[in-house]
């Protein structure tokens, strides 16, 4: 209130007890909560005054040079049918602005390939991956590899494209959180501290309403790409061979709300059933274990996301607007 202000009162405390109504009727079958923040935004080191030193920036530095020694620690990449692409050669480019490091591949182009780091504290942006694409293509790398522990949606289409749009293909690389870990980290050459992910394929569609309902949508999730950089090749895996898999029926861009959860491949389904102790209709089992949704009305946002967990615990976002929405 104004009036404690004036008086400088201490503010008024808040006890929060957790004391949830209990309902025996009812079975928990998860926790009782459940948060997910939004990834904070990454400062643009390089938009800094010529001339000025931070604490920011120093910090910004030594994160760079300890993913530098990561990657010559663990210098392969592991792939869908226990293959490898390894890099020799890791080393910090002699002259550059966006750019992170540049090595060699094995038996592979006789130009260098490039990487770029994404923040330690935030997702790979749009802009990072232009700049970092369109400074690799004029410096004729062969490849540029994005590393980094989240990415926006934006970022991944673009480097999708990149070879279109920039002309120079490019691959997006997953970073272990471990890392985080710092000197606590054992970087062994069979660590897998880096995986290269690819993007679920889904297809959003309209579904028929009865009777003046509001129009309603369902999402189907096809299958999940895995890039091999190798033979330079896509490998698809069903949408119903996947861990987890999970939709936001109004997403906003900033926070991923569950709006719907599935477990396709799990064998827990006949466990559960049996500590529940009840009668259940089969189609509710072979629901949260498919890989279609079920129906749900439009949000504000205009815009649905499905977030898929892969084998090595990464989790790989896609974006659609309802307009693109299929009849």
């Amino acid at each position: 209130m104004l009036r404690s202000i004036a008086n400088n009162e201490p503010p008024a405390e808040e006890v929060l007890m957790d004391r949830p109504e209990q309902n025996s009727a009812i079975t928990r079958v998860t926790g009782p909560f459940c948060f997910e923040a939004t990834i904070p935004t990454p400062l643009d080191f390089e938009e800094q005054k010529p001339g000025t030193t931070t604490v920011e920036s120093e910090s910004a530095q030594s994160f760079i040079d300890r993913m530098l020694e990561v990657l010559r620690k663990s210098p392969m990449l592991r792939l869908e049918g226990n293959k490898t692409a390894t890099f020799k050669n890791v080393r910090t480019p002699a002259k550059t602005l966006s750019l992170s490091a540049e090595a060699m591949v094995p038996n592979g182009a006789e130009k260098p390939v490039a990487f770029v780091f994404g923040p330690e504290n935030g997702a790979v942006s749009e802009k990072l991956v232009y700049e970092a694409a369109r400074e690799a293509h004029a410096k004729s790398y062969s490849h540029l590899y994005v590393i980094g522990f989240a990415i926006q949606p934006n970022a991944r289409m673009l480097i999708d494209k990149s070879s279109e749009v920039v002309g120079i293909p490019a691959t997006y690389v997953q970073a272990t959180p471990d890392l985080m870990m710092g000197d606590l980290l054992k970087n062994m050459r069979s660590s897998q501290i880096f995986s290269v992910c690819g993007l679920p394929e889904i297809e959003l569609r309209k579904v028929k309403s009865k009777n003046g309902a509001p129009k309603q949508y369902q999402v189907e999730l096809l299958g999940l790409d895995v890039f091999d950089p190798i033979e330079m090749v896509n490998h698809k895996s069903k949408g119903g061979d996947v861990p987890a898999w999970f939709l936001d029926t109004d997403y906003n861009d900033m926070c991923f709300h569950v709006s719907q959860a599935f477990f396709p491949r799990t064998g827990a389904w006949e466990s559960l059933k049996k500590a529940l102790r009840g009668e259940y209709e089969e189609s509710v089992w072979d629901h949260l274990a498919g890989a279609v949704s079920a129906p749900f009305e439009a949000g504000d946002q205009g815009q649905i996301a499905v977030k898929v967990i892969d084998d090595r615990g990464n989790e790989l976002l896609v974006v659609k607007s309802l307009r693109e929405a299929r009849t």
